[in-house]
């Protein structure tokens, strides 16, 4: 019996090492907490900010989002699956870690909000001001990888003119209603949102090299070991990097751009060159040299820049 039970709980621990490698290569998962304000401010305003920012990062295709308030109903099953009746059932057991398992986490705080109306052309007309501030933190080590704060609107750094009065620039639009004033603030969040995840999360992968396409010496076009499965998506941008050792330490130099023309699979997409074409054609070359003489020579590596 004993010895039944070992097996038994081999190959369920096996299971669960695949399983969880399998969700090592999928998208990482955020955890997007219930955003805080500034004393006096609207809470449905933050609230609106707050889903302004998760339909942003779903718009990324990303991350796999998880919302606290969804979070909150997983902490009660995982209360649920932790009793004794459960304490027998692998699968419960193991499907609460994985799904508690989130790799980062996004704080935020809503700092300032307001609209003001003026007169323009005999007619009552509103602007509006918006401040805030998102944290990005790495779950399993609670540290906190970057911070932001975005102004829009009369709060942004060259919306204000004047002393105290703080006159608005004429450039500056303006809206028929106090609402349409507000909701134009936030349209702001979408693009700010995604270059902050582009700049601290980007996808890193490798340069593929087969099937790329020459001309007068310049490469042209290539492909990545990036697709769909990491959220690629036509129009992403990527630099080109080459390995240098200066000074005793290996940095990263790079030698060219890419833009995403069609994300193919789930681990491929064809891209142009849009810069370097040169260059990175006499890296791949380089490195095709070295692989025939050490297969273990690390490939070109791609980075997703803005």
């Amino acid at each position: 019996m004993k010895r039944i039970m070992i097996v038994a709980f081999i190959v369920v621990a096996g299971a669960f090492a695949a399983f969880a490698e399998e969700v090592q290569m999928m998208r990482p998962r955020l955890l997007v907490e219930n955003f805080t304000c500034a004393n006096g401010l609207s809470t449905a305003v933050c609230d609106q900010m707050r889903m302004n920012v998760i339909s942003a990062i779903i718009e990324t295709e990303r991350f796999e989002v998880m919302d606290a308030n969804t979070q909150e109903a997983l902490d009660k099953e995982a209360g649920r699956r932790a009793k004794e009746s459960a304490m027998y059932d692998e699968l419960a057991r193991t499907g609460n870690i994985v799904l508690k398992a989130n790799n980062y986490i996004l704080r935020g705080s809503l700092l300032a909000c307001s609209t003001q109306s003026t007169i323009v052309d005999g007619k009552t007309r509103y602007n509006y001001g918006l401040s805030y501030s998102i944290t990005l933190v790495e779950a399993d080590k609670s540290k906190d990888l970057a911070t932001k704060t975005f102004s829009h609107g009369s709060l942004g750094a060259q919306s204000i003119i004047g002393g105290a009065e703080g006159k608005i620039l004429n450039h500056l639009s303006t809206y028929s209603t106090a609402a349409d004033a507000l909701k134009a603030g936030m349209s702001f969040i979408d693009k700010e949102v995604e270059k902050f995840l582009i700049e601290h999360l980007p996808l890193e992968g490798e340069l593929i090299a087969e099937d790329y396409e020459v001309k007068k010496d310049k490469l042209i076009a290539c492909y990545i070991n990036i697709g769909s499965d990491l959220g690629a998506k036509v129009g992403d941008q990527f630099s080109v990097k080459i390995a240098q050792v200066r000074a005793g330490r290996t940095i990263y130099q790079e030698i060219g751009q890419l833009k995403v023309k069609e994300v193919l699979d789930g681990t491929l997409s064809y891209c142009v060159v849009t810069k370097g074409g040169k260059a990175v054609f006499e890296a791949m070359e380089e490195y095709q040299s070295m692989v025939a003489e050490d297969s273990s020579t690390k490939p070109l590596t791609v980075k997703q820049t803005l």
